[in-house]
């Protein structure tokens, strides 16, 4: 059972939504997603997060858990969704988001899956990918001529970590900072 939870920003005053799609393993409260969700609070959005439930992989395919989450949103929610942020797992919505026109951070995108490489094909300026060479999942060059912006972090896994803790500590708050740059501009 997908479950969408508005975290609790009662300064959100922009009237933009963005949701949160985390990773199979890796939940809203693991570090690029809180500092991604604290960035948009930060300038006034609303967040929504998605959470993943026991008995989710009954799902014939991810795809229809990502469908899920934005059928939940919709029912639950007085906002249309503005932005996704996405890690991994929930970066399979970005075909979906392009072709709605929903802007997009996506950590660690699933580029070794046709569809959604060709999606980050035809992405324009309001969408922002990160990746690490280590992650056997990013190819930045299935992307290529894209519009969006790619960051490409040298010796970093899927995780987005490094083998030193102090250079992940480091990668986390450039991550976050990165993408505190990339929602003002959306």
């Amino acid at each position: 059972m997908v479950r969408i939870k508005r975290l609790g920003n009662e300064a959100a005053t922009t009237g933009r939504s963005a949701l949160l799609l985390p990773g199979a393993d890796y939940p809203a409260q693991a570090p690029l997603l809180y500092w991604s969700a604290a960035a948009l609070a930060s300038h006034g959005w609303c967040v929504c997060v998605a959470e993943w439930e026991d008995g989710d992989g009954d799902f014939a395919n991810p795809y229809q858990l990502i469908d899920r989450a934005f059928e939940v949103h919709a029912a639950e929610s007085s906002t249309g969704i503005d932005l996704v942020v996405a890690k991994s797992l929930g970066t399979l919505a970005l075909p979906r988001c392009v072709d709605e026109g929903i802007a997009g951070v996506w950590l660690t995108p699933l580029l070794n899956k046709p569809e959604v490489a060709s999606a980050l094909r035809a992405a324009d300026h309001r969408h922002l990918a990160i990746g690490g060479t280590k992650d056997r999942h990013w190819i930045p060059e299935a992307a290529q001529g894209t519009n969006a912006k790619i960051i490409a972090l040298d010796d970093v896994d899927h995780a987005l970590l490094h083998d030193d803790w102090r250079t992940s500590m480091k990668l986390d708050s450039d991550i976050a900072a990165e993408v505190d740059a990339h929602v003002q501009g959306v």
